[in-house]
């Protein structure tokens, strides 16, 4: 009798062992989904968040010129992520990656996002880290009297980003009532600016579109778009190349 106890204490035991293994499994499973579950929801909200924002612009006018804005057309599951100004630092601090600085309502930006988009989709690119700089910069204008006055403070992290960047930047000059033009004695993040990081160095940048486009507000041409490609492409794959030495 006391066996057949012994025999049922220990089945009961086991059973209750195999019924938490298998909750534990269930609860780690159900965990890990919903992990995989938020990472693929975030990205399509970055996906779906550009290409909202490049597209709503589309049949309207920039209303200081009124020139109409050159369509886009992006896809759903692009591979832009937003990022904040001290992701971006981290990454030019000992990351790797591609960083797209631009805004929508730049035309020279919404010339370059589709040849961008199409450079990361055909080297198999997973992410395009993207930076709005327009939120964060200063602006600066120059008065009747010739004066530099700032019309928009900029907000904190800017001085960092233009540190981090200092080797690949221009300098922020101003044009007077006259067409002179202005030091302002810093430097500034013109846009649309790509720059292709690997493990904290800047191999590559390029800055706005090519050459030959001299009106932002006319979509460039299929050769204007094949040679800004093939620029994407060339040092998207500097990124890529795990054999990139110094001179990548």
């Amino acid at each position: 009798m006391k066996n057949e106890k012994v025999k049922d204490i220990i089945v009961a035991v086991l059973i209750f062992i195999i019924i938490c293994l298998i909750i534990f499994l269930i609860v780690k499973v159900d965990k890990k989904k919903k992990e995989e579950n938020e990472e693929s929801k975030t990205k399509v909200t970055d996906a779906i968040q550009f290409k909202e924002e490049y597209e709503k612009l589309n049949d309207t006018v920039n209303e200081k010129n009124q020139k109409k804005y050159p369509e886009v057309n992006i896809e759903d599951d692009n591979v832009m992520k937003y990022l904040d100004v001290k992701e971006v630092l981290d990454i030019l601090k000992d990351k790797t990656g591609v960083i797209y600085f631009g805004y929508p309502e730049c035309p020279w930006c919404r010339n370059a996002v589709p040849v961008l988009l199409k450079a990361a989709e055909s080297t198999g690119l997973a992410q395009i880290y993207y930076y709005n700089a327009n939120q964060i910069k200063n602006i600066k204008e120059v008065d009747d009297d010739g004066n530099i006055i700032e019309t928009q403070k900029e907000k904190d992290g800017y001085r960092d980003l233009l540190a981090a960047l200092d080797s690949i930047l221009e300098e922020y000059t101003l044009t007077d009532k006259d067409g002179n033009t202005v030091h302002t004695g810093e430097k500034r993040i013109y846009v649309p600016l790509v720059v292709f990081v690997k493990d904290g160095e800047i191999i590559a940048y390029h800055e706005a579109t090519v050459d030959s486009q001299k009106d932002s507000y006319v979509l460039l041409n299929e050769e204007q778009t094949e040679e800004l490609y093939n620029i994407y492409v060339e040092n998207i794959t500097k990124v890529q190349d795990s054999s990139c030495d110094d001179k990548c």
